[in-house]
């Protein structure tokens, strides 16, 4: 992740600055491919959702907002066709925040970390999140909602950190 994008993340979530999230979904769907909103249409907008991958509720309090949530609203309003976003995963109990571990400790700690709602069956879901770092915790996400039957999974992030030399 370039230093000027781990600012404004930074900016966004730590230093209570929610009016970023538009352009944090700007430059997000800029980067998609072409036609991204019609290909993530092709099951029909009721079958397709915007899921984000759940802040811990004490966070959430302590920064005054969700913003995986605010971001996905934010997506949404590009989308050429109405989607839906719902909070259809929840953090089965509280963890230490992901960017104070290391990377054995966040793979540890994604083992079974999420529950998702019934609804999720036959669905299209794509997974929203600001950045992936090791992937454990998308993974844990998408495993989540695959368990309970969604059609697909898709993940879209902001950022993916680099991976450290030597390690692909």
């Amino acid at each position: 992740m370039c230093t000027g994008m781990r600012d404004l993340i930074h900016l966004w979530k730590f230093k209570n600055r929610p009016q970023l999230t538009g352009l944090l979904a700007d430059m997000l769907v800029s980067q998609l491919p072409a036609g991204w909103s019609d290909r993530l249409m092709e099951l029909g907008a009721a079958h397709t959702v915007l899921i984000p991958i759940p802040t811990q509720w004490l966070r959430q309090v302590r920064r005054g907002f969700d913003h995986t949530w605010l971001l996905a609203n934010a997506i949404r309003s590009q989308c050429s066709q109405p989607v839906a976003v719902r909070p259809w995963l929840r953090n089965r109990h509280y963890r230490p925040a992901q960017h104070r571990l290391n990377k054995k400790s966040r793979l540890a700690d994604a083992q079974n970390r999420f529950i998702a709602h019934p609804a999720i069956a036959g669905r299209r879901i794509v997974l929203i999140d600001d950045v992936m770092t090791t992937g454990a915790t998308a993974r844990a996400a998408a495993r989540a909602c695959i368990e309970t039957g969604a059609h697909s999974v898709a993940v879209w992030c902001l950022a993916r950190t680099p991976a450290p030399l030597g390690v692909e």
